[in-house]
Order: structure tokens, then C-alpha cells, then sequence
């Protein structure tokens, strides 16, 4: 993810131009994406919180570390509370699709998900083959889902179900692939007629 940051799918300019509230990382791995994330406190305030099996060590005190599984902890979010969600978690259909589950009704109008490694997985499976603290392992279901595809194939399968409600706002292929999805409420839709006046032809959805 740390690729991203500053270029390609460029964190730093959406977070810029969102200015979050809440940011939350799903998967700190070494901690390189979370320092970055960490430095933009520098920029504007907002809260950073970090999902991941442990704590990475001599990392910014301002960060507060949530240690446990991803698509649990996301759950206990308030609905509408988060700005911006990083998900970079175990590389599969499954997985993946727990996670945008959860998360889903905690985005904010306005808000981002950010996922990673989309391109490398769009259709494969990555496993991580177990968990924090000895929590079961969902092999058989992990492989199951295989047959659905990968990260990839889960973003499009989220965005079909909630169609008028997120967008896909950004994808760039390189280093491994990285997207941004927007709740965006559609209120209405318009026909748009060669030289003539936008027609609105349907209300979606719960926006005005």
C-alpha cells in the first residue's frame, strides 16, 4: 500500500482533498503505510486507528492500535462514523468480502475505501493460512469462495450489490494494484439528450 501513498492511486491527495475525520488501516503488516498515514497528522488532525495482529513497534504514539480480526472489529464501528478505510488484510474472495461487509454501513457520505493488491488477486486466492492469538483459520470456506475469483472479482461482486451506493472512484494497476470506492448515495438519475435539457428520470437511493 505504501506504494500508493504518494503515487499512483496517491492516498495523500485523497486524503487531502476528503480531509477524514476517522481513518482506519485494516492490516499494518511492517507498519510502512501506517507511518505515512501517521506523518498526515502532522498536516491536519483526525483520528488514525489501526486494525492489525499485533502492534507495530516504535510507532507514532498518536495511533491507536485495535488487535483482532479485521471484519470482527470493523462491526463494532459506529454506523456512518468512518472517513477512510485501508484494507489490506489476507488476499482473497472471502476474506475481502466479510470485510466490505462489515464496513460498509460505518463510511460516511463521502467516504473511501481503499483496498489493495487488486490487481495482483483481482481473480487468485491468497491465503494467510492462519490468524491472531490461535482464532480458527476458515480454510474450507476460504477455498470455497475461490471459485467466485479474488480481490478483484470481490470489489466488482460489492459495488454490483451496492449499486447507487458506492462508486468506484480510482484504480491504478501498478505495484500490485490499488482502488478507491466512494459512498456516493445516488439521489437521482438523468438522461441527457444531445442538445437538450438533463432529465431526471429516477430517485435511488436515500440522498437529496
Amino acid at each position: 500500500m505504501k506504494n500508493h501513498f504518494d503515487q499512483f492511486l496517491n492516498i495523500r491527495n485523497l486524503m487531502f482533498e476528503k480531509r477524514p475525520k476517522l481513518v482506519v488501516e485494516c492490516g499494518a503488516g511492517l507498519g510502512e503505510c501506517t507511518m505515512l498515514l501517521a506523518h498526515m497528522l502532522d498536516n491536519y488532525p483526525f483520528e488514525l486507528e489501526v486494525i492489525s495482529d499485533k502492534i507495530v513497534p516504535d510507532m507514532d504514539g498518536r495511533i491507536e492500535w485495535r488487535i483482532g480480526l479485521s471484519y470482527k472489529l470493523l462491526k463494532e464501528y459506529d454506523d456512518n462514523s468512518i472517513d477512510m478505510c485501508l484494507i489490506d488484510t489476507d488476499h482473497n474472495f472471502w476474506t475481502l468480502t466479510q470485510e466490505l461487509e462489515s464496513v460498509a454501513p460505518k463510511i460516511t457520505e463521502g467516504g473511501l475505501i481503499i483496498l489493495h493488491d487488486v490487481e495482483e488477486f483481482y481473480h487468485d486466492t491468497g491465503m494467510a493460512m492462519s490468524y491472531w492469538d490461535d482464532e480458527p483459520y476458515p480454510e474450507e470456506e476460504i477455498k470455497a469462495c475461490a471459485k467466485f475469483g479474488g480481490l478483484g472479482d470481490a470489489m466488482i461482486s460489492f459495488l454490483a450489490k451496492y449499486n447507487g451506493e458506492f462508486k468506484l472512484l480510482a484504480y491504478n494497476k501498478e505495484r500490485s494494484g490499488a482502488a478507491a470506492l466512494e459512498k456516493k448515495t445516488v439521489g437521482q438519475t438523468r438522461v441527457i439528450m444531445p442538445g437538450g435539457s438533463p432529465v431526471f428520470a429516477k430517485t435511488r437511493g436515500d440522498a437529496k
